[in-house]
């Protein structure tokens, strides 16, 4: 096969696709798993037990009280850590995100991602009940409290803020605004300082709680910020996150860590210049994959960082020789000191896709959100086991859906475990990077031109909104999935009850309810004459962008192809959603809409009948953030 020919079928436009089967911690639901394949299943999951699907969990000040918030099961689950039981489930509203607990354990709140509120829950001995709900705005993530349990804040993800909430008059009583996609909250031990990690901004916000203002915003090499932490001093941040390291996905540049790599980063807090060191979290051979969770203990002694890709937490002891950071910089290799054996690195294999972690009052108990295993996890860091496993409930057998929920998140069948599907496709949306995945049938050989790069597409919808890649060359899903199988990743060949696994699981990607239309489907003066632009022959959007997906499958030439090009031409994205899909055309070269609309996309560049009015566009603008 030429060298052309491999690259067009190589990494499409559902991005990088792995095909791992995860061997998760509760045997009886996948033993069916551990082999090479998703074995097929005659029966459904039962419907009147969800999934818990934990993505988050708040630990009491004493250790005895664990809040645990379940996303597909739209609950959250009270557990005594002492005895390993769930007190109480309670329903609490569309997609949890988040959780916390007063530090007397009375009182805890939970967001909703796609509900876009934060409920108050009054926990009595082993009961919880919901005494009141604040809307925050759209798509909320994690949350704090404060010690007195009477102020939340919330990072409000789609608005790219956070939000104060006073609890004793349920009110939003602030909003500060920070970077984009604010995910991860922590609070200092006084209460004085909040650590915001921003998820697509490659920064960190730190705000006063005093002044209600972002006082430091500290540059980071990462992408894909997830949980953050604060040392118990208040001197120090950590942040689990991804670094996007530009090069092509060829199997050399994938091994020497040059495509994209995990991180640990820490964050000073208590110097005037910004400043921060990593540790990478990839050796060679054996890679890490979609760090999630971090947390460190009390005293100091342990860091621990969750792995969703890879199924595992990496614990990191510190009261011995100091590990390596790396200042203002990053390796690209896990460094090679900690491979000795001395204790200062240790892999803990817990199945499923651990998320949120927190440790124990003991300062070496781990308490771990494992996502796909249904359950909350507990690992004693001084010894680097699993101890025990509380499972949250969940139906016996696994849906094909769900099987393809399993897929999209593991990494072990991409090469040497790099990266899942969920790398590049968060949460089955988009992590706004671009990468050389040679799907336009090139590869470019420096980071210094990045013409192959293509920005990741969001899955919502995407079994409807064939053609597949940027080029639309792709027309069949199924095939799409093969070749991502076996090119993009690298791995085996999959089966075809793989791939329906998968497709199943896509068709389940919907777009949370837009934050910019109003309820009644009225929109503004300024959105209706945005409509007229949006059909107009100057405008001629429609022209690409019609019908009930809006875009209507063909491909295009609109004046951003480049001269080598092994396609002609492009496929429109959908434009559902289009507020929360930035940055924007094929390589991402515009920051804002904005920018899109009156440049390399402009009017005039796209019908030659002119360009529109700085009033036409601001009309158009509104618009198209409520389709």
């Amino acid at each position: 096969m030429s060298t052309q020919g491999r690259y067009s079928r190589a990494a499409v436009a559902l991005g990088v696709l792995s095909t791992i089967i995860v061997a998760a911690a509760i045997p009886s639901l996948w033993t069916r798993l551990s082999g090479a394949e998703v074995a097929p299943s005659s029966s459904p999951a039962a419907k009147d037990d969800p999934h818990r699907s934990p993505i988050a969990l708040a630990l009491s000040l004493d250790g005895s009280r664990l809040l645990v918030a379940n996303q597909t099961a739209g609950s959250v689950s009270l557990l005594d850590t002492a005895s390993g039981k769930v007190l109480h489930e309670l329903a609490t509203g569309n997609k949890p995100a988040g959780v916390a607990i007063s530090s007397d354990g009375t009182r805890g709140v939970v967001t909703h991602w796609f509900g876009y509120d934060l409920a108050l829950l009054k926990i009595d001995h082993d009961r919880m009940t919901i005494t009141g709900r604040v809307k925050v705005g759209p798509e909320p993530r994690g949350v704090v409290l404060d010690r007195g349990g009477k102020t939340a804040f919330v990072a409000v993800g789609a608005a790219n803020e956070v939000a104060r909430v006073d609890l004793e008059t349920m009110r939003v009583s602030a909003r500060m605004a920070v970077g984009r996609e604010p995910r991860g909250l922590a609070l200092s031990p006084d209460g004085s300082i909040l650590l915001v990690g921003n998820a697509r901004s490659q920064e960190a916000s730190v705000i006063s709680t005093q002044s209600l203002g972002v006082f430091r915003t500290i540059p980071i090499e990462g992408d894909n910020l997830r949980q953050v932490a604060i040392s118990s001093d208040g001197k120090r941040g950590y942040i689990a996150n991804m670094k996007n390291r530009g090069f092509a996905t060829t199997s050399n540049n994938i091994d020497l860590g040059w495509v994209l790599g995990q991180r640990l980063t820490r964050v000073d807090l208590d110097t005037a210049e910004p400043s921060f060191a990593t540790l990478s979290l990839d050796p060679r051979g054996k890679a890490a994959a979609d760090a999630h969770g971090v947390a460190v203990s009390r005293n100091n002694k342990f860091l621990a960082v969750s792995l969703g890709g890879t199924h595992e937490v990496m614990i990191f002891r510190t009261d011995g020789r100091r590990l390596p950071w790396r200042v203002n910089g990053s390796r690209d290799l896990l460094p090679t000191e900690l491979l000795s054996g001395d204790g200062r690195y240790r892999r803990v294999p817990l199945g499923g896709r651990p998320t949120e972690l927190a440790f124990a009052p003991d300062d070496k108990t781990l308490f771990v959100a494992n996502y796909l295993a249904d359950a909350v996890q507990v690992v004693d860091a001084e010894s680097a086991r699993l101890i025990r496993t509380i499972p949250l409930g969940g139906p016996s057998t696994l849906s094909l859906a769900r099987r393809g929920e399993i897929l999209f998140h593991a990494a072990e069948r991409s090469f040497n475990q790099w990266y899942s599907c969920n790398t590049c496709h968060s949460d089955g949306h988009t992590n706004g990077l671009s990468f050389d995945t040679l799907n336009d049938g090139r590869q470019d050989l420096s980071t210094a031109h990045l013409r192959s790069h293509k920005k990741v597409p969001t899955l919502r919808r995407v079994t409807h909104t064939g053609p597949w890649t940027w080029h639309g060359w792709q027309t069949d899903l199924e095939d799409a999935m093969l070749d991502s199988f076996t090119e993009s990743m690298q791995g085996p060949r999959p089966s075809s009850e793989d791939i329906k696994a998968l497709i199943a699981y896509l068709d389940t990607l919907e777009y949370p309810r837009n934050p910019y239309t109003d309820p009644s489907g009225q929109l503004s003066a300024e959105a209706e004459r945005g409509k007229v632009a949006y059909r107009s022959a100057k405008a001629a959007c429609n022209t690409c962008h019609g019908g009930p997906e809006l875009t209507d499958g063909k491909i295009h030439t609109v004046g951003l192809e480049e001269p080598d090009d092994a396609y002609r031409g492009y496929n429109p994205p959908s434009l559902r959603g289009l507020y929360d899909k930035d940055p924007y055309l094929h390589d991402g070269r515009s920051k804002t809409l904005r920018e899109a609309l009156a440049g390399p996309h402009s009017a005039d560049a796209v019908s030659g009948l002119g360009e529109l009015t700085e009033g036409e566009l601001a009309d158009l603008l509104e618009y198209l953030k409520t389709l």
